[in-house]
C-alpha cells in the first residue's frame, strides 16, 4: 500500500511541462515586443530612462543630504537644549549671537528627528510662557517614530486643553498618551493626569475607573497611593 501512495515522476509531456513551455514562449514573445517598441520609440524610451535616472539620483542626493542634516542638527540641538534646561526660555526660543534658537532650529531642520525634538522643546517653552495656542499648534504638528516623544506630544496637547479648561478633551488626550507611551512609568503618569482632567470635567465615573485601574495595575508605584486618595475623595 505504501508503494501505491508514492507519486511517480511526471513524464515530460505532462500538463505542467506543457504549461512551463507555454510560459517560456509567452515571455519570449513579450521580450521581442519590448525590443520592437524600443526600436520604434527610441527617443521616448530614452527620455523615460533619463527621467528614472534623475529620480533615483535625486532620491540618493536627498537621503545623503538628510543624513548630513541629521548629524549637524544633533550637535546643535545639544547646545540649545541645554539653554532650555537651564531655564533661560527667551534665549532658548530666540537664540542669540552665539547660537541658534529653537524657532530657527525648527525651521532649519524641519523633517529631521532632531527637528521634531526641538519642536517639542519649543512647544514646552511657549507653554511655560503662557502662549498656550502657539504651544498647542506645535504639539499637534509633532511627528515622530519615537513612542516616548509621540506620547509626550499628546500629553502636551492635553495640558494645553486643560489650561483652556476644556477638561474632557484634555482627559481623552492624556489617556491616548498613556496608551501610546508603551512604557509603564509613563502610562501610570499620564493616566493619573487623565483621571484628574475627567474629575475636573465632572466625569466622576470615568475618573474613578481610571484611578481604580492605576491602583490595580501599578500597586507598587507612588501613583497607586495617589490613586487610592483620589478614589476615596470621589466616593465621599
Amino acid at each position: 500500500m505504501a508503494e501505491d501512495t508514492l507519486q511517480k515522476p511526471k513524464p515530460a509531456s505532462s500538463p505542467a511541462s506543457k504549461k512551463s513551455t507555454g510560459d517560456l514562449v509567452q515571455l519570449e514573445a513579450w521580450y521581442y515586443q519590448l525590443v520592437a517598441f524600443y526600436e520604434k520609440n527610441t527617443s521616448l524610451v530614452v527620455g523615460i530612462g533619463a527621467g528614472v535616472v534623475l529620480l533615483v539620483a535625486g532620491l540618493l542626493f536627498w537621503n545623503y543630504r538628510k543624513a548630513q542634516l541629521e548629524v549637524e542638527a544633533t550637535a546643535k540641538l545639544a547646545k540649545v537644549a541645554q539653554v532650555y534646561k537651564d531655564g533661560n526660555l527667551e534665549a532658548a526660543i530666540l537664540g542669540d549671537s552665539t547660537q541658534m534658537g529653537l524657532q530657527k532650529f525648527v525651521e532649519t531642520y524641519s523633517g529631521t528627528a532632531s527637528g521634531e525634538i526641538a519642536k517639542f522643546y519649543l512647544a514646552n517653552a511657549l507653554y511655560q510662557r503662557n502662549s498656550i495656542d502657539s504651544a498647542l499648534a506645535l504639539y499637534k504638528n509633532i511627528s515622530s517614530r519615537s513612542e516616548v516623544l509621540a506620547a509626550a506630544a499628546l500629553a502636551g496637547e492635553a495640558a494645553c486643553y486643560e489650561q483652556k479648561q476644556q477638561y474632557k478633551q484634555a482627559g481623552e488626550l492624556y489617556r491616548k498618551a498613556a496608551a501610546a507611551a508603551q512604557n509603564q512609568a509613563f502610562e501610570a503618569f499620564y493616566l493619573m493626569d487623565a483621571g484628574r482632567a475627567f474629575e475636573l470635567a465632572g466625569e466622576k465615573k470615568e475618573a474613578l475607573e481610571i484611578f481604580e485601574y492605576v491602583r490595580k495595575q501599578f500597586p507598587l508605584s507612588t501613583h497607586s497611593r495617589d490613586a487610592e486618595k483620589a478614589i476615596a475623595r470621589l466616593k465621599m
